[in-house]
């Protein structure tokens, strides 16, 4: 489709998802574990919680992933049911098409079971990552010289994330919780629009760029007051 700029923009849209699967049972397995053993759980010291963390994605093809710092608070309802969130900032790239500084926010549900120096849970929490510089659109010129001197469009992008994982929690203390975070970050990646000056040669073949699901491992640790 031909634009009033004379482009011809195509928006691929494709979307592939590469399941993590030892993450998934593993889920599973902190899931069934927290179930097995909700008769024998003791009561939680607070209704709240609240630290600070510390975090890390895998981010394929770019590296080792953003790290940073954050914040979790919790809401416990009961002994075994939480509703669970978190604020991350993370000054660095995330993937192949982003750059700037990285914040993500999740919030969701922690479900699993408390002992007495020990706890163990499965959470789920939807959200998003946002980025201050991603690709949102590019230009293929087959058009005769002069070509464009600026073919790409970075602009700030924001796209869902879904936290899939299980929680281990220590307790040293009545008041205080170490926790470690492992879990699959899910991300619902944006298509990058492609505008197309010229005719495409013949044998070409433009691939999708973005707009595909992807699994990427998150790790986090943090220290919680519980009250």
């Amino acid at each position: 489709m031909r634009d009033s700029s004379g482009y011809h923009s195509l928006a691929f849209s494709q979307r592939k998802h590469f399941p993590g699967r030892a993450i998934h049972l593993t889920c599973l397995f902190f899931l069934l574990l927290s179930l097995a053993a909700l008769g024998r759980a003791q009561d939680s010291p607070g209704r709240f919680e609240a630290g600070g963390s510390f975090t890390i994605i895998n981010s394929f093809g770019a590296g080792s992933g953003p790290f940073g710092p954050g914040m979790e608070g919790d809401v416990n309802f009961g002994r075994h049911i939480a509703f669970d969130a978190t604020p991350n900032w993370l000054p660095r790239r995330f993937g192949l098409l982003t750059g700037g500084r990285v914040v993500q926010g999740l919030m969701g549900a922690k479900v699993g079971t408390r002992f007495q120096h020990f706890g163990i849970f499965a959470k789920v929490r939807p959200g998003f990552i946002t980025t201050g510089s991603g690709l949102r659109s590019t230009v293929f010129d087959f058009a005769p010289p002069p070509f464009i001197d600026n073919p790409n469009t970075f602009r700030r992008l924001t796209e869902p994330a879904l936290d899939l994982g299980g929680v281990v929690e220590y307790y040293p203390a009545k008041h205080w919780a170490l926790r470690y975070d492992l879990g699959n970050t899910i991300l619902f990646e944006e298509a990058v629009k492609v505008n197309v000056i010229g005719t495409i040669p013949s044998g070409f073949v433009l691939g999708p760029l973005g707009g595909k699901t992807t699994d990427h491992f998150q790790f986090s640790t943090s220290l919680h007051y519980r009250f």
